[in-house]
């Protein structure tokens, strides 16, 4: 991909702006340690509830039920926790601007893209962030679902589709509830 999801604009700002930012990104890598923090505690919590040895000794047949069952709990939670920051970071980028601190850091939300050998010729297509790790293709009158993987090959080349204009809104950090 030659554009990023996330583009990170402080290494091209004055040093008064990046004064201005410092605040905003110093919560905003305050917010993440809590986040790891209340995430550290309930891996613990978890891990104290399933320690060996708290139940009476079981049968081979029981073991293997018992381990496919915390295996799909497993993949269960882990599915949730991602629908869970997902959700997240989408309340994060879409909600009002001014509620928050300045980070300088951007969120890729569409993009506009060309294909063909020449600006003379060929076909624009818009790519719209639709939430989390989907996006949607507009192709003239047709709109297909598609998963971000799809917008990180828009590098071009030859006849493919080319990013020729990137969309981005601003992120701010605001204090967790």
């Amino acid at each position: 991909m030659q554009y990023p999801r996330v583009l990170d604009i402080y290494e091209f700002c004055s040093d008064a702006l990046k004064k201005h930012l410092d605040a905003g990104r110093d919560l905003e890598r305050i917010e993440r340690e809590l986040e790891d923090a209340k995430r550290l505690a309930g891996l613990a919590a978890q891990e104290e509830a399933t320690k060996p040895g708290q139940d009476v000794e079981m049968k081979d047949a029981n073991e293997e039920v018992k381990e496919a069952k915390k295996k799909a709990v497993g993949a269960a939670a882990k599915a949730e926790e991602k629908l869970r920051m997902l959700k997240k970071e989408d309340e994060k980028l879409y909600r009002p601007h001014g509620k928050g601190l300045d980070t300088g850091n951007y969120q890729l939300v569409a993009v506009v893209t060309h294909k063909g050998r020449s600006a003379d010729g060929g076909h624009y297509i818009g790519w719209v962030h639709a939430g989390g790790e989907d996006w949607l293709q507009c192709d003239d009158d047709i709109v297909t679902a598609v998963k971000y993987s799809d917008i990180e090959a828009l590098a071009g080349g030859g006849d493919m589709d080319t990013a020729y204009i990137c969309f981005y809104r601003k992120l701010e950090a605001v204090k967790s509830a």
